[in-house]
């Protein structure tokens, strides 16, 4: 059977985490955005390589759960922050608040508990001037101060993300770890934020094949 993992898709409101998630399971752009009010929530597939081998072993399912970002609507948000395999912490790189408020976003979702793998991304590319994101070679800020990568797209635009570039490439690692995450047991040491997660055991190796 195929497995779950569950990702939120995190940030401000207006960052453009709805026209992501439409991105990243449509590989297309979203024509008509809306606001997200509550939750919306997309499926996209993974297959799962071995560090090892770099084959592909298995099939997983990705739930993006796109977590509307009004600020009145933040003490009803924790119903949706339990189960959680992975995070997408999303801002605008037009706007320098929505990445300084990254930090009090991974706060709210973790609340201190052992925090999966995150990743960074800064949307609206397509709006920035080329000096600036070329100042943010090694990623920005937000991605320095919680130990973690970042990829910078325009979701206008589908070759942000085209195979083989350096986004698609960091974007499958991350999903890579975010399975390994949901497999690892949770009895074990968890990672600091942004640190690899280890090699799957001889389970969940089993898990990973389909066995």
């Amino acid at each position: 059977d195929t497995l779950r993992v569950k990702i939120l898709v995190l940030g401000d409101s207006g960052v453009g985490k709805s026209s992501l998630v439409h991105l990243l399971t449509n590989h297309s752009e979203l024509t008509n955005p809306a606001w997200t009010v509550g939750c919306s929530l997309q499926v996209g597939l993974h297959e799962y390589r071995s560090e090892l081998t770099g084959q592909a072993e298995r099939l997983f399912f990705l739930e993006f759960w796109d977590i509307g970002g009004y600020p009145m609507h933040k003490n009803s948000r924790g119903v949706f922050y339990h189960g959680v395999h992975g995070i997408l912490l999303v801002h605008d790189l037009t706007n320098r608040k929505t990445e300084l408020n990254l930090s009090r976003w991974l706060h709210e979702s973790c609340l201190g508990a052992d925090t999966p793998p995150v990743l960074v991304i800064g949307a609206k590319s397509d709006l920035c001037k080329a000096d600036t994101l070329a100042k943010r070679p090694n990623g920005g800020e937000a991605a320095a101060r919680i130990g973690c990568p970042e990829i910078l797209l325009s979701c206008v635009d589908t070759r942000s993300l085209s195979a083989g570039t350096t986004n698609a490439v960091k974007l499958d690692r991350f999903y890579d770890q975010v399975i390994e995450y949901r497999l690892r047991p949770r009895a074990s040491t968890p990672p600091r934020v942004g640190q690899a997660i280890s090699r799957p055991n001889r389970q969940q190796s089993k898990l990973l094949h389909g066995e």
